[in-house]
């Protein structure tokens, strides 16, 4: 039974892949206290000597206010961290996944977008993680770099959450009306990371 790491496995999306792919993987989850994604010393320490052939990185400073006023900290954990993580990967000749934001592009275009338009962010949060996706294929040009839009699932309640209850209780709902987005579940996109897993580096 081929062996998963998932780094951040204490989010939504990391609590899911844990439990979804538990059946079909050896999983090894690692949570923020158990992987600080600041250091690049603990992390090649603890996932140096691990045997593993896959490994999901779902872990990320998400807070976007958060990432403006402590944009050192936003650059080391989405920008630096993944670089670290895709050359340990490649080390093992492991599958090395990343998880990345539509908030790499600028919201400018008024159709979905694709992997062929140019990653043009406009926030610390967006540009801290577009640094984490170009680190990680210089590091490991085989990573498998996976963009998504406000997740949302069963482990956690989420902005979706909310909207459903308001829409439930109130006539009304007062929310942001501006913002436009795909929002990605967490067991969808668990079933289309599978096939990456089960066929590692091909």
């Amino acid at each position: 039974m081929k062996r998963v790491v998932i780094v951040g496995s204490g989010g939504r999306l990391g609590a899911a892949l844990g439990r979804e792919y538990s059946n079909q993987f050896d999983i090894v989850g690692f949570n923020h206290a158990q992987l600080d994604l600041g250091t690049a010393e603990q992390m090649r320490a603890t996932l140096g000597g691990l045997e593993f052939e896959a490994l999901i990185n779902t872990a990320a400073q998400t807070n976007v206010d958060r990432c403006e006023t402590h944009q050192e900290e936003a650059f080391a954990i989405n920008g630096e961290a993944p670089g670290v993580l895709a050359e340990i990967c490649a080390r093992k000749e492991a599958r090395f996944i990343h998880i990345s934001t539509d908030y790499v592009f600028d919201g400018e275009k008024r159709a979905p977008y694709t992997e062929e338009d140019e990653a043009r962010p406009i926030s610390v949060y967006g540009a801290s993680k577009r640094a984490g996706e170009r680190r990680a294929l210089e590091a490991n040009e085989r990573a498998l770099i996976v963009r998504v839009s406000w997740v949302f699932g069963p482990d956690r309640p989420s902005f979706i959450d909310w909207a459903l209850n308001q829409a439930r209780e109130h006539e009304e709902v007062s929310a942001i009306a501006d913002k436009w987005a795909t929002p990605t579940y967490t067991l969808d996109l668990a079933g289309l990371l599978q096939p990456f897993i089960a066929n590692g580096q091909a």
